[in-house]
């Protein structure tokens, strides 16, 4: 099988392509993109099954013409390749994989009629979220009679390939301040987005009714991996930006929280910032160079772990609703023992990988074009993607659950 992968040799691209090299079923694989230079080097690091294609993902005509004769497309590049990647694969005849997020999605199911007129099998969306998010809350709805709304949580900051989670607090204050620095454009980020802006009514089912709470002054209850809850304050509340719940189950839209992995002194020092900058009060600039110079000044008090520190998962869902006409609640998240650093690149390429090979095998007789969290059962989809990551969980579950009454 041939596979032409746009952006194979990227920061996602590279460990995709990896993977899909050592695969038996593949014997050759394009690493395409603008950068021929750099393909050319990871091409010949790969071996015999890869070469480099210099092409514009962006240009349907051109990438039409190079894809004849191969069996799959695989989009590891940008959105701004999803549309002309899915029409130069319907004209081609070939099969197509992405990592697509957000509303670039909606645009591509509009081409669903001609996908499966031309016989081929387009999935989006097979990353880390969405694909194991959706899944999760695929999986979490089912486990309740009635679904009324599904929560997503998340607790790591990234900035290019640097990930910070809740469980890589350093034994040395320093270290762990060097890792705050790297991630400093994406708290930048964060609070630019909340300038000047108030945080959002969040809907919560309290005391036997939902009731609107502000969330990021009151804090909610979030899952923990060894069981039970703990008070948590997010530091964003949005409509999924990453499109990383399905938005069809349940009767309440979902909602997407952002924790900071932080230790509890150093969140609640940002979280004073993200208010200050919410409220008007500091533009986002400013907060964030006041946040480095206090770290800075102790950085012992600020980046130590208190002993009963607990961290949080790295991504987790929760869905609320009713089962046996009582109100429950049913999460799941990623298992602790694979949220490591090794392990985050990882959970954008395994589940792609394992969509492309899913394809090529034959396993996925429908043709047009669909999202993952349709495509797949989420159990036997996350025992594939175990076994494949770095560092794979010791028991082989990518993710762990609990359920509880409300009332």
């Amino acid at each position: 099988m041939r596979v032409f992968v746009i952006g194979g040799y990227g920061t996602y691209g590279l460990p995709t392509t990896i993977l899909l090299a050592d695969s038996d079923l593949i014997s050759e694989i394009a690493l395409a993109g603008r950068n021929v230079d750099q393909a050319e080097r990871l091409a010949a690091e790969i071996g015999d099954k890869a070469s480099a294609v210099r092409v514009d993902g962006a240009n349907e005509e051109e990438l039409a013409s190079l894809i004849e004769g191969y069996d799959i497309v695989v989009n590891v590049a940008t959105n701004d390749a999803v549309l002309p990647g899915i029409r130069a694969a319907i004209r081609a005849g070939v099969h197509y994989c992405d990592v697509s997020f957000g509303s670039i999605a909606d645009q591509a199911l509009q081409l669903d009629a001609e996908a499966r007129a031309a016989g081929i099998t387009a999935i989006l969306s097979n990353g880390a979220a969405p694909c194991i998010t959706n899944l999760m809350g695929v999986h979490s709805a089912r486990q309740l009679d009635e679904v009324e709304q599904l929560q997503g949580g998340r607790s790591w900051m990234f900035q290019g390939t640097r990930m910070l989670t809740s469980q890589q607090w350093l034994a040395d204050p320093l270290d762990s301040l060097a890792a705050v620095q790297e991630i400093r454009p994406f708290i930048v980020w964060m609070l630019q987005r909340r300038q000047g802006t108030a945080p959002p009514p969040f809907v919560a089912y309290e005391g036997g009714q939902w009731v609107n709470i502000d969330a990021v002054q009151n804090g909610m209850e979030i899952p923990l991996a060894g069981g039970g809850t703990v008070t948590g304050y997010p530091y964003r509340i949005l409509p999924p930006v990453w499109g990383n719940l399905p938005r069809e189950i349940g009767s309440v839209s979902p909602v997407e929280l952002w924790f900071s992995p932080f230790p509890p002194q150093l969140h609640d020092l940002l979280r004073g910032h993200a208010l200050r900058v919410s409220e008007g009060e500091v533009d986002a600039e400013t907060a964030v160079n006041s946040l480095f110079e206090t770290l800075e000044s102790d950085p012992g008090r600020w980046l130590t772990p208190p002993d009963d520190f607990i961290p949080l998962s790295l991504d987790w869902v929760t869905a609320v609703g009713r089962k046996e006409g009582r109100a429950a609640r049913y999460s799941s998240w990623l298992a602790s023992e694979v949220c490591t650093e090794r392990n985050g690149l990882a959970f954008t390429s395994v589940p792609l990988v394992i969509a492309v090979l899913r394809i090529l095998r034959g396993e996925m007789q429908e043709r047009g074009v669909m999202h993952a969290e349709t495509t797949f059962e989420p159990m036997p989809f996350f025992d594939e993607v175990a076994p494949l990551l770095p560092d794979p969980p010791p028991d082989g579950r990518l993710i762990g659950e609990s359920f509880e009454w409300l009332e």
